[in-house]
């Protein structure tokens, strides 16, 4: 909702658990469709986050979740207790009031994708509007008591010099879910959009995601013939 070719005004929504909701009427659709098939979930940034809040819904529903830059902890230059004070307070007088753009620059080093994103009509260029903000720190707290609860096999993908989703959450991530199969595989020095960094690193990204669920699909496939 408000993203891309999705329905409602751009970066708005009434509560972030309309994205959580609006994944698993998908997730439904596809089970439907496909009842044999295992069931993964990947993410990447916001999405890191609707996903993890998705599959915390149905713990036992996922062969497994994968998280490129996930937004799990807010970064601490934008919330100092005083700026989450003045956007809770904005909210009430001016939720569309906007806030500051992403940098195009801190998507990735990869000069072509970096065009490719700043030229693209579906991308919201405009700035972070304060109800938005508000709806990705009620996420991030939601995301906080989730995470104990999370049992599934996770692989989590994360750049060094990740500016728009700090790292310091997928660290947080591996350290509090109770999952006995995770992952974490740092880039160094990789910004924000792994899968559209330099080739050297997205192709990387791509082989381990590949090999990975293909890994967790055949244990799917074995445990539902046992």
């Amino acid at each position: 909702v408000g993203h891309g070719q999705s329905e409602g005004d751009r970066m708005v929504v009434s509560d972030f658990h309309v994205f959580i909701r609006d994944s698993l009427q998908h997730i439904d659709l596809m089970k439907k469709e496909h009842p044999e098939l295992p069931v993964l979930i990947l993410g990447h940034s916001m999405g890191g986050a609707i996903s993890i809040l998705t599959a915390s819904e149905r713990p036992s529903e996922f062969s497994g979740m994968l998280l490129i830059s996930p937004l799990v902890v807010a970064s601490p230059e934008v919330a100092t207790p005083i700026k989450v004070f003045a956007a809770k307070v904005l909210n009430f007088v001016l939720p569309n009031l906007s806030l500051g753009s992403i940098d195009p620059n801190a998507i990735s080093r990869n000069k072509k994708e970096m065009e490719s994103y700043t030229s693209d009509p579906l991308v919201y260029h405009g700035g972070m509007k304060v109800s938005f903000v508000i709806q990705l720190m009620n996420a991030i707290a939601r995301i906080e008591r989730a995470l104990p609860k999370l049992t599934l096999p996770i692989l989590v993908l994360h750049g060094s010099s990740d500016k728009l989703c700090d790292i310091r959450g997928s660290y947080l991530l591996m350290d509090t879910v109770k999952s006995q199969d995770k992952t974490l595989k740092v880039y160094e020095e990789a910004y924000h959009a792994l899968h559209k960094e330099l080739p050297e690193v997205s192709t990387s990204v791509f082989t381990e995601i590949l090999t990975w669920i293909g890994q967790k699909v055949s244990a799917a496939g074995e445990t539902s013939h046992t």
